[in-house]
């Protein structure tokens, strides 16, 4: 009787640990390393901007429909003050909170001989540019 009762007591025992542990939560996705022709679209859009001379097939319906020239030569004018690109450095991804089904943020940090600037591709699955952002300082 006595070891009926030890069986018993060392199974609730068992039994409460094993109720007791955490339900792990599942690992988040990870996102992809460098896509070194993502890199090289990076640089090329880049200098392209810097040059006033934009490829609006690049670039989804949507995004090309508000490069205007006068909007292409501004950013050009502000980034050729930069200098020659001299350094890409991929930074990562970013997360598109309620962007479109599959676009994903790629971040690289822009050195040139002057300054530098971040340069923030949002690449639909397509392979076209849904958005691209020139800033000085990262959002924190």
């Amino acid at each position: 009787m006595r070891l009926f009762r030890l069986f018993i007591i060392s199974a609730a025992l068992i039994l409460t640990v094993i109720a007791a542990k955490p339900t792990p939560s599942p690992s988040p996705t990870p996102l992809p390393p460098e896509n070194p022709a993502i890199t090289a679209l990076a640089r090329h859009e880049f200098v392209s901007w810097q040059a006033g001379v934009i490829d609006k097939d690049h670039y989804v319906q949507a995004a090309s429909d508000t490069l205007t020239d006068a909007a292409i030569q501004n950013m050009s004018k502000a980034l050729s003050g930069l200098g020659a690109l001299v350094r890409v450095e991929w930074l990562g991804h970013f997360n598109i909170i309620g962007g479109p089904p599959g676009v994903v943020g790629y971040t690289y940090r822009m050195d040139c001989t002057n300054d530098a600037i971040y340069e923030q591709l949002m690449i639909g699955p397509d392979g076209k540019i849904d958005s691209i952002n020139f800033l000085k300082k990262l959002p924190q």
